[in-house]
């Protein structure tokens, strides 16, 4: 028996059923400028029964920047 098509109907459930649970926190997780990330990573170990894993990350991307001047110490100072 050809398990491929039910573990994909499955594994697709298991998406939509975690993108919906997820997708508000998601995206009240957007930066600046409305980008955010959902990654989905399915599992399958075959067998009987398979067992089949879908894990939902939500990432936010931080970008931060200071930037400043050191004066060099050997230079001397104009008033």
């Amino acid at each position: 028996m050809d398990t491929d098509t039910p573990l994909q109907d499955q594994a697709l459930d298991h998406v939509r059923e975690l993108l919906s649970t997820h997708w508000r926190e998601a995206k009240d997780s957007a930066d600046d400028d409305g980008k955010f990330a959902i990654s989905l990573r399915i599992s399958v170990q075959n067998g009987a029964p398979a067992k089949l894993k879908v894990k939902c990350s939500i990432s936010k991307t931080i970008t931060d920047e200071i930037e400043s001047q050191v004066d060099d110490p050997d230079q001397m100072k104009l008033l």
